[in-house]
Order: structure tokens, then C-alpha cells, then sequence
């Protein structure tokens, strides 16, 4: 549906020529909708329907509104308690694993032992005599303390001394 340029020149179609063709070709545009849309033929119905009262449905009955629950305070129910365990089957009478001054020995070696530790746990740990646990590591951390302190605590010093100057000049600019 392109529009033909006019015959006789061969040169480029002239700006009316350009608008009319893109008019016709609207014109046609729309002329095919309308006629897709006409409506189609009615065939006429062969007979009329006439409603009568007797092919009335009857409406649904309308149950009352429930009355509104009676509000009654009542404490919550509590949890309902979990069954008895099983009483656990009483063991056999057995005779004892081992003769009585075994067990005693036993006992007596095990008491030995525990005094033993006790007694380990009590010692001053030290390279010195009199000096406890808490003297060895103050000397093993003296050094690496003073280390530190040589190395962060002047610019530490400063930066805070600064900070300190700057907040009493601004209260009192």
C-alpha cells in the first residue's frame, strides 16, 4: 500500500504527495475496523420467554444473628499433666564384684592420690623461693610492657593533649 511517486519527473515525491498517501492509507486503516466490528445478523428468536411467578425461586431463609457470647472470666485451663513415669525394675540382689578389703584398699589408694594433687595444687610455682604465680608472670610481661609503652604512648599523649586543646579553644572562641 505503498503511494506510487507521480509519474513523468523520477525525482523524490513532494511533501503533499508523501502526506496525502499517509492520509489514504488511515482513511483505509480505519475504514477495516468498522467494518469488522458491524454487528452480525440477529436471527430472531422462535419463541418469547415468559416468566411467571410459579418459576420464581424462593430466597434463602435468613438464619437469626447468634446471640453475642456471655463473656466470662475464667482462668485458663492448665496443661494437662504428663503421666507418672514407670517405676524402674529393681535391680537383682547380686553379690559384690569384689571381696571387702579390696574395696578397701582400693578406697585407701584413691585417697592417697587425691591428697597428692591437693598438695601439687598448693605449691608456689617459682624460680625463687616465696615468689607465686602471679610474681613470675609481672616479671615475664615487664618487658614487653615497657616495649610497648615506649613505642605507642608518646603519639598517644599527643593526639589526646591536641584533642584536649581543641575542645577547650572551641568553648571558649
Amino acid at each position: 500500500m505503498a503511494a506510487t511517486p507521480p509519474s513523468g519527473s523520477g525525482a523524490d515525491p513532494s511533501m503533499d504527495d508523501i502526506l496525502a498517501s499517509i492520509r489514504k492509507i488511515l482513511n483505509e486503516d480505519e475504514a477495516q475496523p468498522a467494518a469488522a466490528t458491524a454487528p452480525a445478523a440477529v436471527e430472531p428468536a422462535e419463541e418469547a420467554l415468559d416468566l411467571t411467578p410459579d418459576m420464581m425461586i424462593a430466597p434463602p431463609e435468613v438464619a437469626p444473628p447468634p446471640a453475642p457470647p456471655q463473656l466470662l472470666q475464667m482462668e485458663p485451663a492448665p496443661p494437662p499433666m504428663p503421666p507418672p513415669p514407670a517405676p524402674l525394675p529393681e535391680p537383682p540382689v547380686a553379690s559384690p564384684l569384689v571381696s571387702a578389703p579390696a574395696a578397701a584398699a582400693a578406697a585407701a589408694a584413691l585417697g592417697q592420690l587425691s591428697r597428692a594433687v591437693a598438695q601439687d595444687r598448693a605449691a608456689i610455682i617459682s624460680r625463687a623461693p616465696g615468689l607465686s604465680i602471679e610474681d613470675v608472670v609481672r616479671d615475664e610481661l615487664r618487658p614487653l610492657l615497657k616495649e610497648w609503652l615506649d613505642t605507642h604512648l608518646p603519639p598517644l599523649v599527643e593526639r589526646l593533649v591536641r584533642a584536649e586543646i581543641e575542645r577547650v579553644m572551641s568553648r571558649a572562641g
